[in-house]
């Protein structure tokens, strides 16, 4: 899977699907700021780490579950989805961080799980892997 880009939200077939990547929300925008900043001060590469704003994942999120009936959208988790939605009308900051190594993705949560980081999860091939 190409590394991930503000520009292309990760999806397949049009449903979110960021595989090799871990999704983290954080409390707020600015934690969510802040740990994007630690990650790129410990190695991680700008092109790894994207940050998405409660405004860009509202957007998003909305725009995919709209089309929730179309028969592409199979596989999409809804439960998942609603989730995110909940935490972005919260005021969650998002990252998404290209780590498909299970190290990178063990040491990414390490280094912001005092950011007030809220939950992170690796989406593997076929699996979605809680971390913290």
């Amino acid at each position: 899977m190409k590394k991930l880009t503000k520009a292309s939200f990760p999806r397949s077939f049009g449903v979110f699907s960021p595989t090799g990547h871990v999704v983290m929300a954080f409390s707020d925008d600015a934690g969510a700021k802040q740990a994007r900043a630690t990650l790129l001060q410990n190695g991680f590469a700008e092109e790894d780490v994207a940050h998405y704003n409660k405004d860009e994942v509202l957007a998003e999120f909305e725009k995919s579950e709209s089309h929730a009936v179309d028969p592409i959208q199979i596989g999409q988790d809804v439960t998942k989805v609603e989730e995110y939605l909940e935490l972005a009308s919260q005021g969650s900051g998002f990252l998404v961080v290209h780590a498909p190594e299970d190290e990178d993705a063990k040491r990414a949560v390490r280094l912001v799980k005092p950011l007030g980081l809220k939950f992170a999860e690796k989406y593997n091939r076929l699996t979605l892997e809680e971390l913290a």
